[in-house]
């Protein structure tokens, strides 16, 4: 069986460790200046060469090279012992798997017996906040006042749940996520050692999926190496199930426009095509934050796209049946956005200068609030205003957001006033979940604000030529979407129940 690529090619001195600049020049003045602690706390994500570094440090503090900025020096029995874990005095446990008290007094029992091959006995705990409290405190002494020969170096990816009584003892030392080019420096290294083909995109793209973490990127690019035996883009996007960008920004503006049909044929394609959709939404994230960063996208519109895409990909993790939940919930956030399109640069250079508009919108206003007709209007306005703004304080979610989304105008009728409302062919889909519930909303708004609702007919007409947008789903997709507009019903009944409780 051929060797891991990250286990052969793992760093076996300070300087072929990559980053982690401030950890090394301590470690290194430590050894140096033979001011070695008792106890070190290393933290940091998975692969950011916590447990690397500890086996490091265990061959330094074991060398026996002479000088001590020599150390460790690779070629001693102590450091190759180490290299290949047959070191007696350094031991190596795992803490989620041996987590309870009976394992910790054996370390504190055998921790009195002096090294028999090095200078000192060095424990590396790995994911030692796996231990139970009672673990802990049992450790707490040794750790605290340890015989002149043992060395502690405990690693964890939670330090959180370390006790304060455990911090306080330790040296911390926190080990940074690696970024791209440190990645991508690193596999080149590993490609030239062993005389293979790559391109900087391919590397690039492995470092995007390994989200800062080295053991991980080393294990994708064996992935490729396996596959093709070599690195290039294609290999890599086919291997990792990297979605081409055009796909991506196909997807955000479907989503920005509304176009649930866009959305479908999306999703379809992607489960034919054996895509995961966590993979195009963890994409479509990213590309929203490059747009920011080079101004190709508003920050207000690129605010609500990034919260809507966040609350799709953590909605999908629970579900087992992907595909529906990827369509489904694509179609309600996509009517959160109301057909929001993005800001490009090109739209902003037309734009007026801010003063040029500011200046503009005043005249604007002062000119229109000129008559008596239009302070009317402008009333109207603002009691429709502070009737949504009601309607979203009491919680009712679902009316709120339908009457959002529609074109509503206060009208006077012989039998007192009546709200009508209509939709854009955009907001198909908000009237169709309307024509479901007309009767609670037009119940809501009689109670809350004292007028009858009305739907356009004029409206309906259009909406039908434009076909239903319910109609658009399977039906076992239609129930789906009809469960979740009942939930929202049953939230704001429970809401106005314990409004009731609490006024009584």
């Amino acid at each position: 069986m051929s060797e891991a690529l990250y286990r052969k090619y793992r760093p076996r001195n300070f300087d072929e460790i990559v980053g982690q600049e401030q950890v090394k020049q301590v470690l290194k003045s430590a050894i140096t200046n033979n001011d070695i602690a008792h106890a070190y706390i290393f933290y940091g994500p998975r692969g950011t060469g916590k447990t690397t570094t500890a086996r490091i440090l265990a061959k330094a503090v074991n060398c026996s090279a002479e000088k001590f900025s020599e150390r460790p020096c690779g070629i001693c029995d102590s450091c190759k012992a180490i290299d290949n874990s047959s070191h007696m005095d350094v031991i190596e446990i795992d803490a989620a798997s041996y987590r309870g008290i009976d394992e910790v007094r054996k370390i504190r029992d055998a921790a009195s017996y002096r090294p028999s091959m090095g200078r000192y006995k060095v424990y590396i705990i790995d994911e030692f906040h796996m231990l139970t409290r009672e673990a802990f405190n049992a450790l707490l002494k040794t750790l605290e006042e340890p015989p002149e020969h043992i060395l502690f170096i405990l690693a964890t990816t939670n330090i959180e749940k370390v006790p304060e009584t455990v911090l306080s003892r330790c040296q911390i030392f926190t080990f940074k996520p690696f970024n791209t080019e440190q990645i991508v420096e690193y596999l080149k290294r590993i490609l030239i050692s062993e005389n293979k083909k790559f391109d900087e995109e391919g590397l690039r793209l492995i470092a995007f999926a390994a989200h800062g973490g080295m053991r991980d990127a080393v294990n994708l690019l064996q992935r490729v190496l396996v596959f093709s035996g070599k690195i290039n883009e294609s290999d890599v996007r086919n291997i990792l199930g990297i979605l081409p960008s055009d796909v991506v920004e196909e997807y955000l503006s479907a989503l920005l426009s509304s176009n649930y049909d866009q959305l479908m044929d999306i999703s379809k394609e992607m489960s034919i095509l054996g895509y995961s959709h966590e993979a195009l939404l963890d994409q479509a994230i990213e590309r929203v934050k490059e747009k920011i960063s080079s101004g190709d996208m508003g920050i207000k519109t690129a605010a609500l796209l990034v919260k809507l895409l966040w609350e799709i990909s953590r909605e999908l993790r629970f579900s087992d049946d992907k595909r529906r939940a990827f369509e489904t919930l694509n179609i309600i956030q996509a009517d959160k956005l109301g057909g929001l399109h993005e800001i490009t640069l090109s739209e902003k250079e037309n734009r007026l200068p801010a003063q040029k508009v500011a200046m503009a919108e005043s005249t604007k206003k002062t000119t229109a609030t000129i008559g008596k007709e239009h302070s009317i209007t402008e009333k109207k306005e603002d009691e429709l205003s502070r009737f949504l703004e009601e309607l979203y304080a009491k919680n009712h979610v679902l009316s709120w957001t339908l009457l959002k989304l529609s074109n509503m105008s206060l009208q006077e009728a012989s039998k007192g006033k009546k709200l009508k409302i209509s939709y854009s062919p955009d907001y198909c889909l908000a009237e169709a979940i309307l024509k479901e519930r007309f009767e609670a909303v037009s119940d809501l708004v009689k109670n809350e604000m004292g007028v009858e609702l009305e739907l356009s007919a004029h409206e309906i007409k259009a909406s039908k030529k434009s076909s239903d947008a319910l109609s658009k789903l399977p039906p076992e997709q239609q129930a789906y979407m009809k469960r979740i507009m009942s939930l929202f019903d049953s939230v704001e009944v429970e809401l106005e129940e314990e409004e009731n409780g609490q006024e009584n």
